[in-house]
């Protein structure tokens, strides 16, 4: 019982974190144990935990704490969920994917403007081209309102019927005290290069800016990782913010804590199905369609299959 009272406590109190896939450490996941078990999984980076992913990935390999949670098909469309009430009035996010323990990363999708507050359940289309085997799946996320923050959860996947590579963008990373990057309260970050799989929600699902806002800085990526935004590129202050205000999220947050946002989800769709199934207020962006501003040159890493960790079996996502 307190171990089931410290877990609504730690979703329901602040902030948002990924439940399904289980990420490492989860207090959902019943493979955890509990001398590992992370009470603060709602907690950004530095609060509670660096990057990339709150230092979990640093595990011993084959330990349960590394297991494969959920088995995935290159080219298919997959359900994730966030749990949680202070969404902070919403913001950006990317899902990305590491073969090799961390060191690279690739953007497969990104959310720029409603991540949360649009919906819980987001839709993200595992490539074609993701090679089979064992890989890290990470979400980021930047707050519109409130502390300047990056919240980043990491689960351990295992991809079938992959591809030759990865080969999407960095992700975006900022307020993590591993640059000088920083984002702007009340404006929802559009990324410098968000590659080709692009959904626009809250104040940008009509407008769809592809011109970087919401941050300051430049090489806005991972240690190891390299960018570079010209001038023109830079965002600032006087980019077009969202509606909502501090005062509005407090109020919000009040509100909103009696209610713990917990589901019961293990869906898998195909990609058959991402068109009726995505967010009503998302649009996705082909490449072809051009996402990225012009001005903005990001480097790319291409994710190599190492492994991650020992394969496990799939676990079914039971939240309370």
């Amino acid at each position: 019982m307190a171990a089931l009272m410290a877990i609504c406590a730690s979703t329901a109190s602040a902030h948002i974190q990924m439940s399904w896939p289980y990420p490492l450490h989860s207090t959902f996941n019943p493979k955890t144990p509990e001398s590992a078990k992370d009470y603060s999984m709602t907690s950004p980076l530095l609060a509670d935990g660096v990057y990339p992913c709150k230092g979990f990935i640093n595990n011993p390999s084959g330990s349960p704490y590394m297991d494969s949670v959920v088995s995935w098909k290159a080219g298919q469309t997959v359900n994730v969920t966030l749990a949680g009430t202070a969404t902070h009035h919403g913001g950006s996010c990317q899902f990305s994917m590491s073969y090799d323990s961390g060191s690279t990363w690739n953007v497969i999708q990104s959310y720029i403007g409603g991540c949360v507050t649009d919906s819980n359940i987001i839709d993200v289309a595992i490539p074609s081209e993701a090679p089979s085997g064992d890989a890290l799946f990470a979400w980021t996320w930047f707050n519109t309102a409130g502390n300047r923050e990056m919240y980043m959860n990491c689960a351990a996947v295992t991809v079938a019927n992959g591809g030759s590579g990865l080969t999407g963008p960095t992700p975006f990373v900022a307020n993590a005290n591993v640059n000088e990057c920083h984002t702007i309260e009340n404006t929802d970050v559009v990324f410098p290069d968000p590659g080709n799989v692009v959904h626009y929600g809250g104040s940008y699902a009509s407008t769809k800016p592809t011109t970087p806002v919401g941050f300051t800085g430049s090489n806005c990526v991972g240690p190891g990782a390299t960018a570079s935004y010209p001038t023109s590129a830079k965002a600032s202050s006087s980019a077009t913010p969202s509606s909502s205000s501090a005062a509005a999220e407090s109020s919000a947050q009040t509100s909103a804590t009696a209610t713990s946002s917990l589901y019961v989800h293990e869906k898998v769709v195909s990609t058959s199905e991402v068109a009726s199934s995505t967010v009503a207020t998302s649009t996705e962006i082909p490449s072809s369609t051009g996402t990225a501003s012009a001005s903005a040159v990001t480097s790319t890493s291409t994710s190599k299959n190492g492994k991650v960790s020992s394969r496990g079996s799939q676990s079914k996502a039971l939240h309370s």
